[in-house]
């Protein structure tokens, strides 16, 4: 066991790094309670799981798409003039959000609201990544690093679900997701007190224009990514219906849990040990793993069982992040290393809405088992898109051993 965390405690080591990350830790927690905690919540006032999907599906979609401006602006300005506004703007907004549901306003207002909560919530979990690499850079522990990073949103995950439906279920919903922001804005003011690992500006000389982004792989890491969102997105929704269906809603955070149980052990694994296939293969086995253990979800029957089934299918969770954030990080020049990060977190993001808007309506008609129809198809989708990447990626060496920074 010390041999499998030495390469971490070495990253924790560089100056300032245990403080970084363990803010960021605490303020985007609630990426795994926001969704699970809008669809209780909705579903609690409304009764609809078509609406609750497509609520939640509104807060995820809106962030996922400012991630990409959220980055271009940190970029340009520096982390700690964009997260201050963001954290102000996103406390008012999922105030907001909560009291159009409870005082029964409009889908279309309910949704709105929402959308603004989420496209005003921080992007920390790419903002942390490229704190590590711009200390980490050309080490050969960025992996490890951004490894760590997999590992704490699976702790994230795991305890996250937990928290909000126990909170739900037993005091209520409005608490559950309201909550959210003591994460969000303690853990972000705690960010932003970490002033001397900021990652400095990147300033380009008068008339001289940016590099480009790396989208000969970006494209189809990006529509992986989605695919791999879907994922996330339909499991979500479909494990709160299927444990209420079972007469155990309290449950399905347990359930949750257990999926990110897997990603956990698998990530804490991975990135302890060395990396020999090129990266395009590794993601590629990694997704198709995944495509066969999410077909176990089908003949489950209980909680139990569809615990242990997404235990297996978390397996292959972190080998694809960690691999997709290593390869968006790698690609890109030093000035773009934001925004290219943040296309993956925006992938992610829109597959996640994607994901809980088809499957709310097929719960509604057909029942929760019909609905595991959907990851699994999406996760068969992953694998293709990454089948998509260049043979040789930008960056890669010619064995697929080591990487070149792309000039900045």
């Amino acid at each position: 066991m010390g041999s499998l965390l030495r390469p971490y405690r070495d990253v924790l080591r560089v100056p300032g790094a245990w403080r970084f990350s363990a803010s960021a830790f605490v303020a985007r927690a609630p990426m795994a309670m926001l969704g699970i905690g809008i669809v209780l919540l909705v579903t609690a006032y409304r009764d609809s799981y078509a609406d609750a999907g497509a609520v939640a599906a509104a807060a995820v979609a809106a962030g996922s798409l400012m991630a990409p401006l959220q980055a271009r602006l940190a970029d340009r300005y520096g982390q700690p003039r964009v997260l201050a506004p963001l954290l102000v703007g996103h406390a008012v907004a999922l105030t907001l959000a909560v009291t159009a549901v409870v005082t029964d306003r409009s889908l279309l207002i309910t949704a709105a609201a929402a959308a603004t909560s989420g496209a005003s919530l921080p992007q920390f979990d790419s903002f942390v990544r490229v704190r590590w690499s711009h200390h980490l850079a050309g080490t050969g522990r960025l992996p490890t690093a951004f490894a760590l990073e997999s590992v704490l949103d699976e702790v994230i995950f795991v305890v996250g679900p937990v928290l909000v439906t126990l909170v739900a279920t037993t005091v209520s919903p409005v608490p559950a997701v309201l909550g959210t922001l003591v994460f969000t804005v303690g853990g972000g003011l705690a960010y932003l007190s970490c002033r001397s690992t900021v990652p400095p500006v990147q300033a380009r000389p008068p008339g001289e224009s940016r590099p480009a982004l790396p989208w000969r792989t970006l494209v189809p890491l990006v529509a992986a990514f989605v695919a791999l969102g879907i994922v996330f997105g339909a499991v979500e929704v479909s494990v709160v219906a299927f444990t209420e269906e079972a007469g155990s809603p309290g449950s399905a955070g347990l359930v949750l849990a257990a999926f990110a149980v897997g990603s956990l052990v698998a990530g804490l694994v991975f990135g302890a040990v060395a990396h020999g296939p090129p990266t395009r293969t590794r993601l590629v086995v990694a997704q198709a793993g995944l495509t066969g253990a999410l077909a176990l979800t089908w003949p489950a029957r209980s909680p139990v069982s569809l615990a242990a089934a997404l235990v297996v299918a978390g397996l292959t969770i972190s080998p694809s992040l960690i691999t997709g954030f290593g390869l968006a990080e790698h690609a890109a020049s030093r000035s773009r290393v934001t925004e290219s990060l943040a296309w993956t977190v925006t992938a992610l993001g829109i597959g996640v809405a994607v994901g809980a808007a088809v499957a709310g309506p097929i719960i509604d008609a057909r029942g929760a088992p019909a609905a595991f129809t959907v990851p699994v198809s999406a996760a068969a989708a992953a694998v293709l898109s990454a089948g998509l990447l260049p043979r040789r990626l930008v960056g890669e060496s010619a064995d697929g051993a080591g990487w070149v920074r792309a000039p900045a």
